[in-house]
């Protein structure tokens, strides 16, 4: 177990220094609404102001999504409200790969399309008996019934 943990990290990291690697630094020329995904049916982050500084990453092809860094989030901006740079790298968005690497523990991880539906954490129902069973036993004990 502990070994493919580590094989599983030792993956993300090299994929993060590869992908930091390409970044380049681009301008915002409006406010945006930072996403978890490249479309505006995905959540939002937060909004980059105006005239900000931002990592790209790389963006889909075509005109369209930037994956970009900026004030610790990470998220998808509009291409057509960055400022200019050299030549962004082009990149593949795959919905559950990119929740899983940056958006675990965060209210809007799992949330958009493409995504699974998020499922509710569910106890077993033996475990449930057990545990009440267990509390009227000791309840009955207390109380001398």
């Amino acid at each position: 177990m502990y070994r493919a943990l580590t094989t599983i990290a030792a993956g993300v990291a090299g994929v993060l220094l590869v992908t930091g690697a390409n970044a380049q630094t681009s301008v915002t020329t409006t406010a945006l609404n930072l996403r978890t995904g490249p479309a505006t049916a995905y959540p939002i982050i937060a909004t980059v102001p105006a005239r900000q500084a931002v990592t790209v990453f790389g963006c889909t092809a075509g005109p369209g999504w930037c994956d970009v860094g900026w004030a610790g989030y990470r998220g998808w901006l509009a291409a057509a409200y960055l400022g200019p740079v050299a030549a962004y790298p082009v990149v593949v968005y795959d919905p559950v790969g990119y929740h899983n690497a940056y958006y675990v523990g965060q209210p809007y991880y799992g949330v958009g399309p493409g995504l699974p539906p998020r499922m509710a954490a569910r106890r077993d129902a033996r475990i449930d008996y057990r545990v009440h069973r267990r509390m009227d036993r000791r309840w009955d004990r207390w109380t001398g019934d």
